[in-house]
């Protein structure tokens, strides 16, 4: 039983951290200008969200899906997220923005391997991104920092995936300073004293962005109710 893994499949690298149980009792091996491929069990299969999805059933079925429809789902979103280029990037970034503004997960209600196969996939994408651009798709962004903090320390660097800072938070605009002359720089130029300073105009100023309202913008505090005691002066307060 062994497993070949493409130089820059950082997905099934990623799966093999997660799921040790597989690295331990497969021969992993890795290749160079091929295409993944796994022989197990007599069964062979190649590609990576095919040998994922098999590895993923033998070894830790939950991640695969507990369902024909969490499965199909699955594998959709292993298939979307395989698309490279930057366009495809960003279309897929997007998509995963709309999909989650109400969901935590790709899939369901916890981590499946939807979930692993993309964030390995867009996570060159979103190092690319600025502050702004993240952001801006910050449903996406939630969740890759949900997705990149689930995972140990041990299993990203085994995979040779490294934290990205995610900021969800509004960046702040920098405020651009006037260059107005300044009295003695016109003198210093040679005008003649009696010139009149012209006013100018103040541009209309862009109205404020909507800032969206993300979870970690709450300041949850917990109390603790040490005594109850009725009011000395009330019948119905405490």
């Amino acid at each position: 039983m062994s497993v070949c893994v493409s130089n820059d499949d950082l997905a099934l690298k990623l799966l093999l951290a997660v799921v040790p149980e597989a690295a331990s009792e497969l021969s992993v091996d890795a290749v160079v200008d091929q295409l993944s491929r796994l022989d197990l069990d007599g069964q062979q299969v190649e590609g990576t969200n095919s040998v994922a999805q098999v590895l993923a059933a033998k070894y830790n079925s939950e991640l695969a899906g507990t369902t024909d429809a969490e499965q199909a789902e699955v594998s959709q979103w292993m298939t979307m997220s395989a698309r490279h280029g930057p366009a495809e990037r960003q279309v897929f970034a997007q998509t995963i923005n709309n999909h989650l503004a109400q969901r935590t997960f790709l899939v369901g209600e916890r981590l499946s391997l939807a979930d692993l196969v993309a964030f390995a996939n867009v996570h060159p994408y979103m190092a690319s991104l600025s502050s702004q651009k993240r952001f801006n798709v910050s449903h996406f962004s939630r969740w890759f920092d949900l997705i990149q903090h689930s995972l140990s320390a041990d299993a990203l660097a085994k995979t040779g995936i490294q934290l990205i800072e995610i900021d969800l938070n509004a960046p702040v605009q920098p405020k651009k300073q006037a260059h107005a002359a300044t009295a003695q720089d016109k003198k210093a130029a040679g005008e003649p004293k009696a010139a009149k300073k012209e006013k100018k105009e103040k541009k209309p100023q862009p109205a404020a962005k909507d800032v969206v309202i993300v979870p970690s913008m709450i300041d949850l505090r917990v109390g603790h109710i040490v005594e109850v005691a009725k009011h000395p002066d009330a019948d119905t307060l405490y």
